[in-house]
C-alpha cells in the first residue's frame, strides 16, 4: 500500500506540475468566465435603450388593411419594436431605413403582396418569412370579415388558443436532456483526454527506460494502479478548478440571463449529478487502465495512437450509439439495458438510463457492482499486461501474440506458486 502511495503522489505531482497541464487549466477557466461574461455584455447593451424608451421602429404602409389590424399582427411578431403606420413612399421608406430611423418597413401593395426594405438582408433573418404569415393571416381575417364574420370571432377562427396537459408515466425528458446531453459530451472528452494521459505517461517512462528501474522497485499492479489513480486526481482537480470559476462568475450575479438561461435549463436533481461523477469515475477507471496497458508496448510516441485507436475507437462508437438512442422514443429499448453492463459502454449507458428513464434501484445496484468488477478485472488485466509490456522494445506485439504472452506468464507464475 505504502508502494502504491508514493506512485500515486509521484504520478498526481508529475501531472499538475506539467506547464501544458496548467496552461490548459488556465485557459479553461478563463474561457468558462468568458462564456458567463460575454452574453451579458450584449444584453446589458440592448437593455439601456429599453430603460430610456428608444425602441426601434417598424414602419407599414399600408391602403388595403385597417390600422388596427396592421397594429395587432405586426404587435405579436415584434414586440419589442413600435409599429408605425406611414403613407411615405418607397423611396423615403428607403432613405429612414437606411439612416437607420426605422428597423425595417413594408409596404404593402395589394392584399397578397408586399416590399420589403431593409439595410442588410441577412442570411439569418426569418423577417420575410414573418411578413408572409403576417400577410396571410390579415387577408384571411378580411375575407372571413366579407363573409359576415367579425373581426373578433376571425381572429378566435384563425388563431384557436389550444390547451394541453402532458401525462409523464416515466421520466420528463424535456427537463433533463440537454443537460444530460452536455454532461455526457464532457464526460467523453474528459475519460479520453485523461486516460491520455495515462498513456502518455507510460510511454515517457519507458522512453527514458525510467520503466526498467520502476519495474524492478515496485510491484506491476501498484504501478499501473497509481498511475490511473494518479491521473484521474490530477484530471479530477482540474475539472474541480473550473467547475468552481463558473460557479464563483455565476454566484456573484454578473452573469446576466445566464443565471436564468441556466436555472431554466440546468436544474438538475442532486442524485443526478452523483450518479454523473460516479459513473464519471468509473468511466475513467476502465477506460485509463486499457489505455495504460497497451501504451506498455509502445517503443517509441510514435507508436501510441496506433495501440491506443481501437479502445478509443469503442468509446466513439459507443457515445454515437448512445447519441442515437437518447434521440429516439424508446431511448434504444433492450440495447441500453445491455450496454448498461458492459465495460467502457457502461457508465455512459447507465448515466443515461438513470438520468432520463425509469430505473429500478436494484437495476442500479446491479449495474453499479458489475462495473466495479470490471474495473477490478480490466486493472488485474492491464497490470498483467503492463507487466510484459514495459520490458518489450520494438515493433508492437499482434493482439494473439499478447494472449500468448498472457498465457505463458500465467503458467510460470503457476509453476512458481
Amino acid at each position: 500500500m505504502k508502494q502504491l502511495l508514493k506512485i500515486l503522489k509521484f504520478e498526481y505531482m508529475s501531472c499538475v506540475r506539467n506547464k501544458a497541464f496548467i496552461i490548459i487549466t488556465v485557459t479553461l477557466m478563463a474561457a468558462v468566465i468568458l462564456i458567463v461574461f460575454i452574453p451579458s455584455l450584449f444584453s446589458d447593451g440592448s437593455s439601456t435603450d429599453d430603460e430610456e424608451g428608444e425602441r426601434s421602429i417598424i414602419a407599414v404602409n399600408s391602403s388595403v388593411y385597417d390600422e388596427k389590424t396592421i397594429q395587432k399582427e405586426f404587435s405579436a411578431l415584434y414586440p419589442d419594436s413600435d409599429i408605425k403606420i406611414t403613407n411615405e413612399d418607397t423611396d423615403a421608406l428607403k432613405e429612414k431605413v437606411n439612416s437607420g430611423e426605422y428597423r425595417f418597413a413594408v409596404k404593402i401593395d395589394s392584399e397578397l403582396s408586399f416590399t420589403y426594405v431593409t439595410v442588410n438582408n441577412s442570411f439569418f433573418s426569418m423577417n420575410n418569412e414573418s411578413l408572409v404569415d403576417i400577410m396571410k393571416n390579415m387577408y384571411s381575417m378580411k375575407s372571413l370579415e366579407n363573409y359576415g364574420i367579425e373581426s373578433g370571432e376571425a381572429s378566435k377562427i384563425l388563431n384557436p388558443e389550444v390547451t394541453f396537459n402532458t401525462v409523464t408515466t416515466g421520466t420528463d425528458q424535456t427537463k433533463n436532456f440537454l443537460p444530460v446531453y452536455l454532461l455526457m459530451c464532457i464526460s467523453f472528452m474528459a475519460v479520453a483526454t485523461y486516460g491520455q494521459l495515462v498513456a502518455q505517461s507510460v510511454v515517457t517512462e519507458k522512453n527514458t527506460r525510467a520503466m526498467e528501474l520502476l519495474i524492478t522497485c515496485a510491484k506491476p499492479s501498484n504501478l499501473i494502479f497509481g498511475k490511473v489513480i494518479g491521473s484521474g486526481l490530477a484530471g479530477l482537480t482540474q475539472l474541480t478548478l473550473i467547475a468552481l470559476t463558473g460557479i464563483a462568475v455565476v454566484s456573484s450575479g454578473l452573469g446576466g440571463n445566464i443565471i436564468g438561461f441556466m436555472s431554466q435549463y440546468f436544474n438538475l436533481p442532486i442524485q443526478t449529478i452523483v450518479y454523473f461523477l460516479v459513473f464519471f469515475i468509473i468511466g475513467y477507471f476502465m477506460l485509463a487502465f486499457l489505455l495504460g496497458a497497451f501504451s506498455s508496448f509502445a517503443s517509441k510516441s510514435e507508436d501510441l495512437n496506433t495501440l491506443t485507436t481501437p479502445v478509443l475507437l469503442v468509446l466513439s462508437a459507443v457515445y454515437m450509439a448512445l447519441i442515437f438512442m437518447m434521440q429516439s422514443e424508446d431511448m434504444g429499448g433492450s440495447i441500453l439495458n445491455i450496454l448498461s453492463y458492459l465495460p467502457i459502454s457502461g457508465p455512459l449507458a447507465m448515466f443515461v438510463r438513470v438520468s432520463l428513464t425509469d430505473v429500478a434501484v436494484w437495476e442500479i445496484c446491479v449495474s453499479l457492482i458489475v462495473q466495479l468488477i470490471e474495473v477490478y478485472l480490466l486493472g488485474m488485466l492491464a497490470a498483467a499486461i503492463y507487466r510484459i509490456g514495459v520490458l518489450m522494445y520494438g515493433n508492437p506485439p499482434k493482439p494473439n501474440e499478447i494472449i500468448k504472452m498472457l498465457k505463458t506468464q500465467r503458467k510460470i507464475e503457476k509453476e512458481h506458486a
